[in-house]
């Protein structure tokens, strides 16, 4: 199965970032573990993975990843989700930050934002009855 783009965000706690990214937003593990420098993730189709800063590339490209973790960045991934909505309860039921509340939008989909532990946005979203 050929995956177009796999994002990898960069965390500082893999057994943190695991509880946030499975237990709390329901990605499932399909490599790697708490104690593992390197997962990937899947939801529904979407997958990324999660990588702690360590030594798995150059010296130079190790010490930017370093230094970028946890820094603001206006990107957000866009993940679809089927249960949207069990999902938004779900994030507020647990207590995850959410950047941007479940609304419609004028483009033909319903969304919501969360923030992950670096400041990561990721953004579910659900096709609105009659949207694209």
């Amino acid at each position: 199965m050929a995956a177009g783009v796999i994002p990898a965000i960069r965390v500082r706690d893999m057994a943190a970032a695991l509880d946030f990214y499975v237990d709390r937003l329901g990605f499932v593990v399909q490599r790697g573990g708490p104690n593992d420098d390197n997962c990937a993730l899947t939801r529904g189709d979407a997958r990324v993975m999660l990588e702690v800063a360590g030594d798995m590339f150059s010296e130079r490209y190790n010490e930017a990843i370093r230094s970028r973790i946890g820094s603001v960045s206006p990107t957000a991934l866009y993940i679809e989700a089927d249960d949207l909505e069990a999902l938004y309860a779900r994030c507020l039921e647990s207590g995850v930050e959410v950047a941007d509340p479940l609304a419609d939008r004028p483009w033909g989909q319903a969304e919501f934002t969360v923030t992950d532990a670096e400041g990561q946005w990721l953004t579910f979203w659900q096709a609105s009855p009659g949207g694209t």
